[in-house]
This record gives structure tokens, C-alpha cells and sequence, in this order.
């Protein structure tokens, strides 16, 4: 075999060099790659209720816009609740700013009383005080308004993939035809982020219910709120409940004591611990084959990248890359060894995972050719239309 034109190292330089260019213009395109980006996502964990429609004999595009209509009005609901949380807060806020100035100043008595300065505490009285922290939250609206345009932008989107997607089985038959591996990955990558969206959301709904009913429980002012806000956080992997424990906890603190607030934190990580921490990502890793690590790593990486969009879309975004630059080229297939949640889901496709294909063995090895490669849905076809080899001639005895 013929030596490479650069050395490795060189190669690996320019790859890195060509990353960056990408990321950079994801940057600048964030307005424009997080609508379309949430909209396919959408239409991707709707098409079960195409699919099914479908096959109670229905033409194939009321399928597609009975999922686009389902998308939307999911859409709108979630948008309406986060708006309606947000207000909420900010109208209730203001009754508790004597609360929260006598906390804060015994706060600071408390840490004079371990030698921090009287001008130290000054200073942090002037910048920190109730009235900023409304104000925060004032911005936090006027942020939940100004995503109007973003909104828009996935609406528009949605509403135009649910018109092509009557269609896409024929192009992809196109795709499939010339470019098997990639096809592979684009199906693979829908079962795994439909997958991904759809338990997240019914995991991200019982934390809600049960958390909002235990700091109702507790008297904890605007449990409704929390929940929202429980139920959006359950999006972003590892950290969400993290996020969503704070609010309600300094709401607790604030109107009933510390010890209550102590009950909010308890009862908010033993959920966490045993839906998130346990249940959620063997349900979750069995289908999208991300180790937590990844999954955490994502978060931080494609905030960066997208801003706060980033961290909601970090898991779907990583499978999109796993499944184009890794899954699709059997010479990088070894990084899932690193990617994966466990060895043998660095080796099987989200499908396989799943369960849906039932004629391929569990751990495909039975599959494999002799590159080790498991043969695609679309390579089937061409093996099976391949001509029988001739018979090997008779041995002449000697």
C-alpha cells in the first residue's frame, strides 16, 4: 500500500483546522440551523402518527399533515407554557421581596460574622438585591418574547417538511440505490432521535407530575410553575433537574423556612436519582447508545456552539454526527468504542437496538462479511440477486 501524501500528523492538523471553519459557522448560523434543526426533529418523533394512519388506508399526505398539525399545536403548547410560567413568576415575585431582603441581609450578617468585610458586603448589597433579581426575570420574558422570530422560523419549517414528506420514501429509495451506508445512517439516526424526544418527553412529564405534587404537598408557593419548569429542564441531559431544583428551592426557603427548602432539594434528587439517574437512561441508552459522559459533554459542547438552543438539541445533534462521520464509514467505526454507553452498542446500529429488525441477530455477528461490516437493509437486495457460484469441478481419482 502506497504511503500518504502528508503525514498523519498533517492530515489530522488540516481535519482539526476544517472542524473549526464548520463550528464557527454554525455559530454564525445558529438563528438559521436551530429552527430548521428542532423542526426535523419534530416531524421525525411525529412520523409513528403518519405511519399508522397510513396504514388504516388513509392517503400518505393526510398522514403527513395529521403529523404536521400534531407537531405545531406541540409546539405552540410548549411555547404557551413557558410564556405563561414566566409571566406567572414575575407577577408573583414582587410579594416576597421583604422576604428575600431579610434573607439576603441575614446572609451577610452571617458572613461578617466570619471576618468578610463591611465594604465586601456593602458592595454585594448595591449589586445583588431583589429588585435585580426581578429584573432578571423581567429579561427572561422579554427573552421568551423575543424567540418569536425563532418560533416562526420552525413553524415555516415544519409546515414545508410535512408538504415534502409524502414524498421522502421515494428519495430515499434514491438515496438508498447509490449511496447504501449513508441511507443506513439517515434511518438510523430517525429511530434514535424518535426515540430519544419521545421517552425524554414521558419521562420529562412524570418527573413534572410528581415533583409538582410533592411541592404542592409541602405548600410551596406556584407548584404549577415548577412543574413547567421540571418538565423543560428533563430536555437537557444530566444537568436539567439541576437547574429546575433552584427556583422552587429559594421559593420554599423564602415562604416556608429552611427546612422545607431542605425537603424541596431532598425530593427533587431522590426523583431525580431514580427516574433520571436510573430508569430514563437504560431506556434512553438502549435506543441512542450515547455514553453519559457524551451526553454531558454534549451539553457543554453544543451550547457553546448554538447558544442556550444548544443545550436542548446537544443529544440529537451528537447522534447526527455519530451516525454521519462514524456509523456511515466502517474505518471509523472503532471511536463508537469511546462513544458508546456500553461495547456492544458500539457495534449496533440504534436499529438493532431498538428491536426493529428481527431478522438480523441480537449481536450481529451472523451478519457480518468479511470485512467485519454487518450487511445493510440495502445491500440485501443486491446479495440476493447475485448470481449462485458454479459448482467446483469433480475431483478425478488417482
Amino acid at each position: 500500500m502506497s504511503n500518504p501524501v502528508l503525514p498523519r500528523g498533517i492530515l489530522l492538523l488540516i481535519g482539526l483546522a476544517a472542524a473549526w471553519l464548520v463550528l464557527a459557522g454554525l455559530q454564525e448560523l445558529a438563528s438559521l440551523v436551530v429552527p430548521v434543526f428542532l423542526a426535523l426533529n419534530l416531524m421525525i418523533a411525529a412520523h409513528p402518527l403518519a405511519a399508522v394512519i397510513e396504514r388504516a388506508g388513509a392517503p400518505r399526505v393526510l398522514g403527513s399533515i395529521a403529523a404536521m398539525l400534531a407537531v405545531l399545536l406541540a409546539l405552540a403548547a410548549f411555547f404557551l407554557s413557558i410564556t405563561w410560567a414566566v409571566r406567572t413568576l414575575v407577577l408573583e415575585l414582587p410579594g416576597y421581596s421583604d422576604s428575600f431582603d431579610a434573607l439576603l441581609q441575614s446572609s451577610l450578617d452571617a458572613l461578617a460574622g466570619v471576618g468578610v468585610s463591611q465594604d465586601q458586603i456593602s458592595t454585594w448589597l448595591a449589586q445583588f438585591n431583589f429588585s435585580s433579581l426581578f429584573g432578571l426575570l423581567n429579561q427572561a420574558l422579554s427573552s421568551v418574547s423575543a424567540i418569536g422570530a425563532l418560533v416562526a422560523a420552525a413553524v415555516a419549517t415544519i409546515i414545508f417538511f410535512g408538504m415534502d414528506a409524502a414524498g421522502l420514501p421515494e428519495r430515499m429509495a434514491v438515496v438508498e440505490r447509490t449511496h447504501p451506508r449513508f441511507a443506513h445512517a439517515l434511518v438510523d439516526f430517525s429511530r434514535a432521535v424518535r426515540t430519544y424526544w419521545i421517552v425524554t418527553t414521558v419521562f420529562g412529564v412524570v418527573v413534572a407530575v410528581i415533583d409538582g405534587l410533592a411541592l404542592w404537598a409541602l405548600g410551596v408557593p406556584l407548584p404549577a410553575v415548577w412543574a413547567v419548569l421540571l418538565f423543560v429542564c428533563n430536555y437537557i441531559p444530566n444537568i436539567g433537574f439541576l437547574i429546575a431544583m433552584v427556583p422552587p428551592t429559594l421559593m420554599a426557603l423564602l415562604a416556608q423556612g429552611p427546612w422545607t427548602a431542605a425537603l424541596v432539594v431532598a425530593v427533587c434528587v431522590v426523583v431525580a436519582m431514580l427516574l433520571q439517574g436510573l430508569v430514563q437512561p437504560r431506556v434512553t441508552g438502549r435506543a441512542v447508545g450515547l455514553a453519559p459522559s457524551i451526553s454531558f459533554l454534549s451539553v457543554l459542547f453544543w451550547s457553546w456552539v448554538l447558544g442556550a438552543a444548544g443545550a436542548l438539541l446537544s443529544v440529537p445533534m451528537t447522534l447526527l454526527v455519530k451516525e454521519l462521520f462514524l456509523d456511515a464509514d466502517p474505518s471509523a467505526r472503532w471511536l463508537n468504542a469511546f462513544v458508546a454507553d456500553t461495547p456492544r452498542a458500539a457495534v449496533e446500529s440504534p436499529s438493532e437496538r431498538i428491536g426493529e429488525r428481527a431478522d438480523e441477530p441480537a449481536d450481529g455477528t451472523a451478519a457480518d462479511g468479511p470485512t467485519g461490516e454487518g450487511v445493510s437493509d440495502a445491500d440485501a437486495p443486491a446479495a440476493a440477486s447475485a448470481p449462485p457460484a458454479p459448482p467446483a469441478a469433480p475431483r478425478t481419482p488417482r
